[in-house]
């Protein structure tokens, strides 16, 4: 895809991620939005992730902007058009572009033009292989793909060789040192958090399928942070739930080396769209949905039926 062919002069462009917009996220659209030489608005539903409000610090982040405002939405890091509740794209009149790294969603089937691999490990990645050619990156727009990409690598220990030439072309723009990068990604853990890691640790229910440990708990908040604090607790994969009034948010991690038994996405949270009534999907080891069935037990048992057919085994409860 050429970039520039995206973007007609006077129009009125939308940079639009997810809700609770995390660090890739806000990366990738700042990049944009620094491409585009400010000429966009930058928007979020409802909110940035307190892990990524550093990195978009000084610049304005919309929230739930009015759509018919504008010609041309850019949606980045988002694979659901249920993770952009309460925006309600399928009305907006002008042209959708999608960029994104995640296994295709149900965004991919109502814009004009994506620019979507799975394979890659962040949005950021995209956007600079996008951008590559045509422009010299702002210091900021620079950092902005650095902290994206350092990010949703966890900290580079899932990167290639792709995405080390990246940073390594990446860092003289930003005028940045490493260590500067990574002050910018280390974001305190606070005590409300810590509380729902905590609550997620205290109502655990666990199977072991043929020598692999899953474990399934809820809480009302955090639910990314929770199933990433289970894998480090001791699970092989770790999925967590956190039913709101009107909607179910599920978010699932596993260890790197269940990548070579079961892939998280597409294995587990894509069979499980219709019951979830809404979306899901992701990577191999992290994956998300969001749906209006908020009984997440029966969420589970499809859960567990599709990993004891992918892990060739009966589960048994610990």
């Amino acid at each position: 895809m050429e970039i520039e062919k995206l973007f007609d002069k006077g129009q009125r462009i939308l940079i639009l991620s997810h809700h609770n917009a995390d660090i890739d996220a806000v990366g990738a659209s700042i990049a944009l939005y620094e491409y585009l030489d400010s000429e966009a608005d930058l928007a979020v539903p409802d909110s940035v992730s307190k892990g990524a409000k550093d990195l978009a610090g000084g610049y304005e982040f919309l929230k739930n902007p009015g759509l018919e405002n504008y010609d041309l939405l850019v949606i980045v890091d988002c694979p659901s058009k249920e993770q952009l509740k309460p925006l309600d794209i399928e009305t907006f009149k002008g042209k959708k572009v999608l960029i994104d790294h995640h296994s295709p969603g149900n965004l991919a089937d109502i814009v004009d033009t994506d620019y979507t691999d799975p394979h890659a490990r962040s949005t950021s990645e995209l956007v600079y292989e996008l951008l590559g050619d045509n422009w010299e990156p702002t210091k900021e727009a620079a950092r902005a793909l650095i902290c994206g990409i350092v990010a949703d690598t966890s900290h580079l220990k899932l990167a290639g060789k792709k995405q080390f030439k990246y940073i390594s072309e990446l860092l003289p723009d930003s005028g940045s040192e490493y260590s500067e990068i990574l002050s910018v990604l280390s974001t305190p853990i606070d005590r409300s958090e810590r509380i729902a890691r905590i609550k997620a640790a205290s109502r655990i229910e666990g199977y072991n399928i043929n020598d692999s440990i899953v474990v399934f708990s809820y809480v009302g908040s955090f639910e990314a942070a929770s199933a990433r604090s289970l894998i480090r607790l001791g699970a092989d994969v770790a999925i967590v739930f956190s039913p709101r009034d009107n909607e179910m948010r599920v978010s699932g991690r596993c260890r790197r080396e269940m990548t070579e038994k079961l892939h998280l996405g597409e294995d587990v949270f894509s069979k499980v769209e219709d019951v979830l009534e809404g979306s899901a999907g992701g990577h191999d080891a992290a994956a998300s949905g969001n749906g209006k069935n908020t009984d997440f037990g029966e969420v589970k048992e499809e859960m567990l039926k599709t990993m004891e057919e992918v892990l060739g085994g009966d589960r048994e409860k610990l």
